[in-house]
């Protein structure tokens, strides 16, 4: 054995204690964070604040249902007025009588720069 090899040896049980003190470290810093969240969560229980959090989640699921209700109802009482159909065939209407006008406006300029030519 070489004295090399006695130093590599040395510096690696230096390296292992200083990554021991490290994970022991960090071990106490699990365990005071863990008591920490423990008392949070102590305090949120003994305060109501779940309670309260999840009768809000509560009340707005009921809101949200709700309006979904509503808006449902008013899409059948248009459906069966014919309100969506009317008005689909007005889109329709208005977009042929659209394209006719572009069709006369497009012949009308051609007839115009023909006549000036």
């Amino acid at each position: 054995m070489s004295a090399d090899d006695t130093c590599v040896r040395i510096r690696d049980c230096s390296r292992t204690s200083d990554l021991n003190a490290e994970s022991i470290k960090k071990v106490g810093d699990i365990r005071e964070s863990s008591s920490t969240t423990r008392q949070l969560i102590h305090t949120l229980v003994r305060n109501g604040t779940f309670e309260e959090l999840a009768r809000a989640i509560f009340e707005t699921t009921i809101a949200i249902r709700d309006t979904a209700n509503e808006v449902n109802e008013i899409v059948k009482d248009l459906k069966d007025r014919g309100t969506i159909k009317d008005t689909a065939s007005a889109v329709i209407e208005t977009t042929n009588a659209t394209r006719n006008t572009i069709e006369i406006a497009k012949a009308a300029r051609k007839t115009k720069n023909t006549e000036e030519g």
